[in-house]
Parts: C-alpha cells; sequence; structure tokens
C-alpha cells in the first residue's frame, strides 16, 4: 500500500522555517552533563559511536552496562550503579576489525539479569556470547544461537520485551541483496529459536536497511529504507510494519496482515523518496503516546537540494512529513562503506506523556562539530510551512565523525537521553583502513529535555 508523501515543494518552502535563531542554548543552561568513563579508547573509526546501532548502552534493575573497544582493539564491558559516576570494568578476550565501523557492539540483558552480546559483524559469522551468571561481565564462550543462517551476519540489533525476553534481528547476507532474521530468547528456558527466517526479503535484489523499537505498550515498530546496490546513492523509500505479539505476525499501519516475507511490491510506503535523493540508511522509529509509529531520516527534497531531516508520522488516517533542520553544508551521499557526510544520523527520541513532540539529536560540522538537540513542540501540527523547532548544544566541543546511540531503557523509563561520547575520525568511504587517530576519552552523555 502506497500513501503519498506531501509535497516536495511543501518542503523546500519550510526550509526557511526550520532553523532556530542564533545563538543556541549551550551544556550548561540546558542541563547536558558527561561521567567519564575510559580515559583511552579506540578513534581511528567511529566504530564505538555509531548511529542505528541497538544497543551500546542498556539499563536494568538500577544498573547500566555498556560496551566499547577499547585503545589495545578488546572489547571492554562496564557497568555501573544508577545514581553512582563510577564504572566497574572488565576487558574480555573478544576483538574485531575496529577499522571497519560495521563491527560495532550490541548488548542487552534478559529478565533473568544475564548479558547478552553480540559484536564483529559485517557479513561475518555471527559472534555471540551470554554472561556466566546474573549481573556479572564475566562473558562465556562464544557460541551459536539457533545455527542456522549465522554464516553471514550483518547489523545484529537487540530488544528486550515486558516479560523479560529478547529479539535479535540481523541481515543475512549481503548489500543488496540480504533478507532480515528475527529470533526469540525464552528466559524461562534460557533458549534461543528462530521466530522469522524471512522477515523482509530483497528478492535477490536489494536488501532492508531497517530500525526497530519497543513500544510502552510491547507493540514493535519497524521502519526502513531499500537499498538497490552496495552503493549508498541506491536507497529509496520508507518502508513500515508493525506487530502485536513479539514479532510472530506483522501488519501495516492501518492493521491489515501482511503475509510473509515482506517484499517491495507487499511493503506499506510511509513516505515515497526515489534514488540518489541523498536518503541516508537506516532511518529510526519510535511511537508516540497513541501507539502511533514517528520514522526519522534526512534526504534532499529534490535531487540537488541541500539534505535536511525529516518526521514521518502516521496518525489515524494517513501519514504526514514534518521537514526538520536542514544540514548546514551541501554534500552528495554516495558510494560504498562507511560514509562520512557533515551531518551524522539522529536518534530519535518520541514523547510519549502528556507532551507531544520529539527530539532528533545529531551532530553537525557546520557547528563546530558539536553535538545538538533539535526539538519539536507539537508532532501533530501538520501545517508544513510551521514547524517550530528549537535547538541546544549538548557539547561544547567537536566530536569528530560521532553519531548518537541512545539507552533505550533511560528514554522510556526516565525520559532521560542517555548514550557513549567520544570525538572519533572517520575516513569516508573506508571500511579497510583506520585513521592514526590516537585514542580518545569515551564518556557518558546524559541530558533531559524539558
Amino acid at each position: 500500500m502506497k500513501t503519498p508523501l506531501i509535497p516536495l515543494c511543501a518542503l523546500l518552502l519550510a526550509a526557511g522555517q526550520t532553523q532556530a535563531a542564533s545563538p543556541n542554548p549551550g551544556p550548561a543552561e540546558v542541563g547536558a552533563r558527561q561521567i567519564p568513563l575510559a580515559a583511552k579508547a579506540y578513534a581511528g573509526s567511529s566504530i564505538n559511536v555509531v548511529a542505528g546501532s541497538r544497543q551500546t548502552l542498556y539499563t536494568n534493575s538500577g544498573h547500566q552496562y555498556a560496551g566499547f573497544y577499547d585503545a589495545s582493539g578488546r572489547l571492554v564491558l562496564a557497568r555501573r550503579r544508577l545514581g553512582e559516576e563510577r564504572w566497574q570494568v572488565q576487558p574480555t578476550e573478544f576483538t574485531a576489525n575496529l577499522k571497519d565501523a560495521h563491527n560495532t557492539i550490541s548488548l542487552v540483558v534478559d529478565g533473568k539479569g544475564y548479558l547478552h552480546l553480540a559484536w564483529g559483524h559485517h557479513n561475518t559469522p555471527l559472534s555471540y556470547s551470554r554472561s556466566l551468571e546474573p549481573g556479572s561481565l564475566a562473558m562465556g564462550e562464544p557460541r551459536a544461537m539457533v545455527g542456522d543462517a549465522e554464516k553471514s551476519v550483518t547489523y545484529p540489533q537487540f530488544f528486550r520485551l515486558a516479560d523479560g525476553d529478547l529479539l535479535f534481528l540481523y541481515r543475512d547476507g549481503g548489500s543488496g541483496n540480504g533478507r532480515l532474521v528475527l529470533n526469540h530468547y525464552d528466559v524461562a528456558h534460557q533458549k534461543w529459536s528462530r521466530r522469522q527466517d524471512n522477515l523482509i526479503d530483497g528478492e535477490s535484489q536489494r536488501s532492508a536497511y531497517w530500525d526497530m523499537s519497543v513500544d510502552k505498550n510491547g507493540r514493535l515498530h519497524l521502519a526502513w529504507n531499500w537499498r538497490e546496490t552496495p552503493d549508498v546513492a541506491s536507497n529509496h523509500d520508507l518502508l513500515y510494519a508493525r506487530s502485536e505479539d513479539g514479532g510472530r505476525s506483522w501488519q501495516r499501519s492501518n492493521g491489515s496482515d501482511y503475509k510473509l516475507p515482506i517484499t517491495q511490491g507487499s511493503a506499506e510506503v510511509a513516505a515515497v523518496i526515489p534514488q540518489h535523493h541523498n536518503l541516508m540508511n537506516p532511518p529510526a522509529v519510535g511511537a508516540n503516546r497513541q501507539g502511533q509509529p514517528v520514522i526519522a531520516s534526512y534526504w534532499s527534497p529534490e535531487k540537488d537540494a541541500r539534505p535536511r531531516f525529516n518526521l514521518v508520522h502516521r496518525d489515524e488516517q494517513r501519514w504526514h512529513t514534518i521537514p526538520g533542520p536542514e544540514a548546514g553544508l551541501d554534500f552528495t551521499l554516495q558510494g560504498h562503506g562507511t560514509k562520512r557526510p557533515p551531518i551524522s544520523r539522529a536518534a530519535l527520541l518520541v514523547d510519549t506523556g502528556k507532551d507531544k513532540g520529539a527530539h532528533l539529536i545529531y551532530r553537525d560540522d557546520s557547528r563546530g562539530g558539536r553535538v545538538l538537540a533539535a526539538s519539536v513542540d507539537d508532532l501533530h501540527n501538520t501545517d508544513p510551512h510551521r514547524p517550530q523547532w528549537h535547538f541546544h548544544y549538548l557539547t561544547e566541543r567537536s566530536v569528530g565523525a560521532w553519531e548518537p546511540s541512545i539507552d533505550p531503557a533511560q528514554w522510556q523509563r526516565m525520559k532521560q537521553a542517555q548514550l557513549l561520547l567520544q570525538p572519533v575520525t572517520q575516513l569516508d568511504g573506508n571500511d579497510h583502513s583506520g585513521s592514526d587517530t590516537k585514542p580518545t576519552p569515551l564518556s557518558l552523555l546524559i541530558w533531559t529535555p524539558e
């Protein structure tokens, strides 16, 4: 089912109205603060701080867990008690190719307190481990989950369900030719099983670059863009699916059922975006207080226009697009490998209480390479000419090629944005060579929106 996008000319008319007046409040004024985690972490690529990773931070039962690669290339785990600033740090025996920023870390804690960890994946065999004891940072030997379709894993992501069970999603196959696989972990029996062998199928012609979130009512929201080839310029369209039963069955936003696997012909289109429009992958997805989806990404409203962030959200009738912050510098998104554009991808935070707004957290080189929070007060104001965006600086200095990845439990429970912060260097389009940047400090950035 295809729903037309708000006319592109409307987005262009709003271009001059979305940027807030300068100067913008700084970290001290908005209460942003940092907690040191490591004095030296690997900084030759953006592997420790890549957007779309769920997640390098996770909070469970009064403790927050973190994962990163240190200066020597080891995967390091850390834990702190909430309210304290001292971390318990535990180096592991695990390593990865740090030059390739795809090889990021994903971790989660299950309902019995066991830490689950996946790392080092870019079309490579599954690397997965579980802690030896609940609450422990000591990890067991790497092992299989299900044992099938685990030889070419990319973008592994953990999610925790309300009953303490886990979901694990990953791409099986390569860029432009992959399928989305979904595993389920039964916390009571401590066992993984396959829930979907082929949730989204590229039909050997394309692959889905996806993000998923679990809302406060347990509904799964899955958003993705298609990519036809390994060239990022072939990205197109924003698509959507949801599940009410932990991923067993899937529906469109109007409640109609999908026949699995979802393909290009059956996928619900939330926004029509042609190829070669600077669409970045993957999008970010969340949900508002009514449980309706909100999707964020950036693209150019016309082929030669400057890229800008947009929020695509659903009400009871249809999809709407709210134009957001425009990139301060013009650029063209094309080529293979990990890109280094002058803006980062954004973390999306959607208010689910009495407020009706949303926040984007990202880095903009035109603003000194600092971390920005852009907030819109009312997602329900669908007038494309009057989006009211407010901007705040969350750091005083440049963070290089940093990108955001939040702790989902902290946002859902405490309405705090908590994310790892590290100045890093990323060579554009190069997954084979790291920069010679020396190790840099790694910290936890905390911000509570008003």
